[in-house]
């Protein structure tokens, strides 16, 4: 029970960003592929369009667990994820403002 409850946090709380984030169009959409991904596999980040300096992803399982982060300064990101199984919440940052979330879900 008490994990199901922080699922439901995480998710609202993905909810919440995203309202405030506005209605993403598909070109300035943040695009995950392949999605869901096996785990310990490789997955592919693009950024949505626009201009960006530097931008940080981080990766949250569902308690709110920060389990990956990275700087970088290419518009294309490949990383390996995570060896658990599960739904991860990905944010990208620049200048420490949420511009994307993205739903990762890693299976067995």
């Amino acid at each position: 029970m008490k994990q199901y409850f922080s699922i439901l946090i995480a998710f609202a709380f993905c909810l919440s960003i995203s309202a405030k984030a506005g209605d993403p169009t598909e070109e300035n959409k943040l695009k995950v592929y392949p999605n869901p991904v096996e785990r310990g596999t490789v997955v592919t980040i693009e950024l949505p369009a626009g201009e960006y300096g530097e931008v940080t992803l981080a990766l949250y399982n569902t308690v709110g667990r920060k389990v990956y982060s990275n700087k970088t300064t290419s518009k294309i990101i490949e990383f390996k994820t995570p060896s658990i199984s599960g739904i991860y919440f990905l944010r990208v940052f620049e200048n420490q403002k949420v511009i994307a979330i993205e739903r990762i879900i890693v299976r067995e």
